[in-house]
């Protein structure tokens, strides 16, 4: 069974999850998160085994695994569905795909998804063009989303993909929120944590969070790169007090718990930190 954490801070508390790799079995996934006493799951629906057809063929199963370890859901969608594609029965093909996605969220519970802006390169159509697609787009799909009870967040990548300042244009037309990424805002070309927390700090809803190089996203474990954790840590907790997703790629599972821990220092201290421990696995 899952270990509650203790707080006593007189607020609901920061909580942590971390994100299944579509590679593999996402039962086993669950397991081992619940395992390492996340508190939830953040599903990728994506190929090739979580795609919506292979969930809810199994939806059962997933189900006894979540409740099982009393995890929350939340969902995300795979980062080359376009939302700005520049030929149209394309795109039309994609938001049917994310339709069928959002159908599987709704049944696993989950109430938060988040998309992602475009990956085509820049340099495909108008800059113009780009920005009224994706707003035309999300638009789609804020609707789909609702209609299955889910709230829609987009997440930054970099300013090739979608600007701070397109981003002011997209919420300005928009009523949805945003999952901050700050390994993305990191990279030398993600225009920086301060800047986002700057301009969209109420839109926030989400966060992952991942180390680099501050050069490129790399997705490491956090202390792995040189992001100040401490200080990126201090500035969201100054203001934020909700999920944050761990999405360390490494095919060491460990740096997930070690990340998970980093984390929780950071947030609370060590001795909180220790005193949860012990909390969740008591003595025999």
């Amino acid at each position: 069974m899952k270990r509650f954490r203790s707080v006593d801070n007189g607020v609901d508390p920061m909580i942590i999850g971390a994100m299944n790799s579509p590679k593999n079995s996402l039962v086993e996934e669950i397991q081992l998160f619940g395992e390492m006493g996340f508190d939830f799951v953040e599903v990728t629906i994506e190929h090739p085994s979580a795609t919506p057809e292979k969930i809810m063929a199994n939806k059962k199963t997933i189900m006894d695994a979540f409740h099982s370890y009393n995890f929350g859901v939340l969902t995300h969608y795979p980062w080359y569905f376009s939302v700005a594609h520049p030929y149209s029965r394309i795109q039309d093909a994609i938001v049917q795909e994310f339709a069928k996605a959002f159908d599987a969220a709704s049944e696993l519970g989950a109430k938060k998804a988040t998309i992602h802006t475009e990956f085509l390169p820049s340099g495909i159509q108008d800059r113009p063009i780009h920005v009224a697609k994706t707003i035309e787009t999300v638009k789609r799909l804020s609707k789909e989303a609702s209609e299955r009870g889910l709230q829609l967040l987009i997440e930054n990548f970099n300013q090739g993909s979608f600007s701070i300042k397109e981003f002011k244009t997209l919420f300005s037309e928009l009523d949805i929120g945003m999952t901050l990424d700050i390994g993305h805002a990191s990279t030398s070309e993600g225009e920086g944590m301060n800047n986002y927390l700057a301009q969209f700090k109420k839109r926030i809803s989400h966060v992952h969070l991942h180390d680099n190089d501050r050069r490129s996203d790399q997705h490491l474990p956090l202390g792995a790169g040189k992001i100040d954790m401490p200080k990126a840590v201090s500035e969201l907790k100054s203001f934020y007090d909700g999920t944050i997703t761990l999405e360390i790629h490494s095919s060491d599972r460990e740096y997930l718990k070690i990340g998970k821990d980093k984390l929780e220092i950071l947030w609370y201290g060590r001795e909180h930190h220790e005193r949860n421990k012990n909390y969740q696995q008591p003595k025999k």
